[in-house]
């Protein structure tokens, strides 16, 4: 027992607060005075902030602190800590002269640190012992607006919006984050509006993690559907030797189900007036989807001078002989039962290299330069057949063999200033070449050259409270396909306002124009054959269109509680949409430019907790509608979703509940149902391990999607069941370890890649 209490002790007096002070001219702080006081003004501790600003407080036991932090001719700023468990490092604080007045920075009972830029959470020690990888550990801190699926493991926003995932500063992909070990993370770091350097993004969530200079780390982390072949795995690993690191990841998942079925209820308007309804079902079949995914990198840091980051990856999709068979039915001929079989067999590789150098140099500047390599082979193979009284009256095949060779090159430069405002520039250019073969009914051979070039500038400042953000982006598309070629030029502005109103209140503004490009697939001057009456067709034709967006948010935090209100307005001019049209009594399912395009999203979410150091809650609301200006249609739809989510955590074990109902999704003329998902998990930590069970739609049989395309010459509705996915129970490991080290290298503050197959 003296043993035990001994540990616990030691445990308990094993935390740190730390972090570094600069005035308004972004210089340290140095020999500034800082205080650490309990909840009731008891003096704990007390030192002074070193040459470069920088301040630790060690030993410090779990409770309720408040620093106070003074220095001559400045204002004095007090940052409150309530419900402190685990080391934190509270980053770069500026402190402003005494002349004006500067409100409270605090860090309530959910470890969230609100400031007007930007959200910071620091996971406390439960929230990290209850996580098995980044993902998780988002999922467990129910950040406002962010939303994770633990079921395909996705990172989202509840309203909708882009976001954009970093690990300290540089853009990364979501296996990059899957790979991350909980106990790495010092914070959370949620910035809206990051602007042009993160694509114009609605989020950015990026990942503050520690720095090591020896030692390494391991990790696994699975999960796996006790009742069909559903699951993921990721392993990982770092090893650093001075001022080398080396890492890798791999993870593999896999989709295979015995118990799917469709159907689809068709209504087609010949132009001589005649109109099928028909419908089509397919009996039971099994699916198979195998992704992999792996990479390893080497990173060579020498202090705040330079760093050089070498990467080579791989990704692989591979969905073998999917074969539906089924019936056939029109209604106008209804003693004619047609069967029906569907074959695909889809493989896609995509190696690339990444190379990646930055320096920082004098004044405030600094420099980065990003190269990627790409080769994506594709090879997709389906048939289609029609059999009448044992009769093959319709059969189609294709196959496509593309290969596509894609260069990015980026290069940013930003300057500090005295003032505290920051300038950033970037320019990148992307050369790709599509060389794709589709054989079998129809034949085809395209080749396509593309270049797009952009450049940008930001500057970010400050007059009193109001935070604010400018940008302009220019870019250029140039893309030749069968001896012609086209080019397009795009100029998109940004702008951001933030101000916070006092210790709780705080609002936000922001516009932008963004330019939205046709995909190469899009462009495609190929026909593929669907089925005896539907023909997909590419369009050369398609020009890139301009998106205006405006977004406004109103927050509040006290203590526990944070609540956010939020509206976010888009209006696309000529956009990109589908388009059907008729054709020798066949409807082929085309591209166009569009009227235009709205959407107007309004929400609230909620978070509260951690109530009684174990319980943490959080739900959202929104409310979702469209309006769809085609050629020849006219289209207005209103959804909602709704999210809650609760969280116990209690020693070594954590019990979860989640309900979410997306809202519908719709664009053109197709409208998707928000997937609708309740989840139960427990799960127990022992040591380094984490075990654990989810169960999933528990109260349903079945799981179902449904799509309704609502086109006056083509329009179905299409119901798809996965009852693999009902009523099921996934088991959940995780194994974490580390061995002692610290490193302090930066991070790249810039990631390419290029996933676009250009295959049709």
């Amino acid at each position: 027992m003296m043993l035990c209490l001994i540990g616990m002790a030691a445990s308990m007096n094993a935390q740190s607060i730390s972090g570094k002070l600069v005035d308004e001219k972004n210089e340290p702080l140095a020999y500034a005075n800082i205080v650490l006081q309990q909840a009731d003004s008891t003096f704990v501790n007390g030192q002074t902030s070193d040459e470069k600003g920088g301040f630790r407080f060690s030993k410090v036991s779990a409770g309720d602190y408040r620093l106070v932090i003074s220095s001559l001719g400045y204002q004095t700023m007090y940052v409150d800590l309530q419900g402190f468990s685990r080391s934190a490092n509270l980053g770069t604080l500026t402190i402003e002269e005494a002349s004006q007045k500067l409100d409270e920075v605090t860090v309530t009972a959910s470890n969230m640190v609100s400031t007007a830029d930007k959200k910071m959470v620091f996971p406390n020690k439960k929230q990290v012992n209850a996580s098995n990888n980044g993902v998780d550990l988002l999922r467990n801190l129910m950040i406002p607006r962010i939303q994770v699926n633990p079921i395909g493991n996705t990172i989202g926003t509840n309203d909708g919006g882009s976001i954009v995932l970093c690990i300290n500063g540089r853009k990364a992909s979501q296996n990059e984050v899957t790979a991350l070990q909980p106990s790495e993370i010092i914070r959370v770091e949620v910035v809206e509006d990051p602007g042009a350097r993160y694509d114009d993004a609605d989020i950015m969530v990026n990942y503050v993690l520690r720095r090591y200079d020896m030692g390494g780390s391991f990790g696994f982390n699975g999960t796996q559907s006790l009742k069909t072949l559903f699951g993921r795995q990721n392993a990982n690993g770092k090893l650093n030797f001075g001022k080398s690191e080396f890492s890798f990841y791999y993870n593999t998942e896999h989709v295979i189900s015995e118990e799917m079925w469709s159907e689809r209820n068709e209504v087609f308007a010949f132009e001589d007036g005649r109109t099928y309804h028909r419908s089509v079902t397919t009996d039971p079949h099994g699916e198979k989807n195998i992704h992999h995914n792996g990479r390893i990198t080497y990173n060579l840091q020498d202090g705040n001078k330079y760093m050089l980051n070498i990467s080579a990856g791989f990704r692989n999709l591979n969905s073998p002989n999917k074969l539906e068979e089924g019936k056939l039915l029109t209604e106008e001929y209804s003693n004619i039962v047609t069967n029906r079989r569907n074959w695909s067999h889809n493989r896609n590789t995509t190696p690339y290299m990444d190379v990646y150098f930055q320096k920082n140099l004098k004044n405030k500047q600094f420099i980065a330069f990003n190269a990627v390599g790409t080769y994506i082979n594709t090879y997709n193979r389906s048939s289609y057949q029609e059999f009448l009284n044992n009769e093959n009256i319709v059969d189609y095949s294709s196959a496509v063999k593309g290969k596509k060779y894609s260069l990015i090159a980026e290069a940013i430069y930003e300057k500090g200033f005295k003032n505290g405002g920051k300038l950033t520039t970037g320019i990148s250019h992307t050369q790709s070449y599509t060389n794709n073969t589709y054989l079998g009914t129809l034949q085809y051979h395209t080749r396509m050259n593309q270049a797009y070039t952009g450049g940008y500038a930001q500057y970010k400042g400050k007059l009193g409270k109001l935070n604010y953000m400018i940008s302009m982006a220019a870019s250029r598309l140039w893309f030749k396909q069968g001896g012609e070629d086209e080019e397009e030029w795009s100029f998109n502005p940004r702008f951001s306002l933030s101000h916070t109103f006092n210790k709780q209140w705080s609002a936000s503004l922001s516009g932008n124009i963004g330019t939205m490009n046709p995909s190469l697939s899009q462009l495609s001057d190929v026909d593929q054959l669907t089925d005896s009456l539907q023909i997909k067709r590419g369009n050369p034709d398609l020009k890139p269109y301009y998106s205006n967006n405006a977004s406004f948010r109103l927050n509040y935090n006290k203590g526990k509680v944070n609540v956010g209100f939020y509206t976010n307005y888009n209006h696309r001019n000529n956009p990109i949409m589908t388009h059907v049209y008729r054709e020798n009594d066949k409807f082929i399912h085309s591209y166009a430019n569009h009227d235009r395009f709205q959407k107007l999203s309004v929400g609230m979410n909620v978070r509260v907790g951690m109530l009684w150091d174990m319980l943490q809650l959080s739900g959202s609301i929104s409310n979702n509608s469209y309006w769809s200006h085609g050629l020849d249609y006219y289209h207005q739809i209103n959804s909602l979703g709704v999210e809650l989510q609760a969280a116990l955590m209690y020693k070594n074990l954590t019990l979860q509940a989640l309900y979410h109902k997306n809202a519908d999704h719709f664009y053109g003329e197709m409208l998707s149902t928000g997937e609708e998902i309740h989840i139960f998990s427990a799960q127990y930590r022992i040591k380094k391990v984490n075990v654990g069970l989810m169960l999933i739609n528990p109260f349903s049989k079945e799981y179902k999607r449904e799509e309704n395309y609502i086109n006056q010459y083509a329009g179905n509705k299409y119901r798809y069941n996965i009852d693999d996915t009902a009523c099921a129970i996934w088991a959940t490991l995780s194994w974490n370890i580390s061995f002692g080290r610290d490193y302090k290298s930066k991070s790249k503050r810039m990631s390419n890649s290029d996933s676009d197959s250009g295959v049709m």
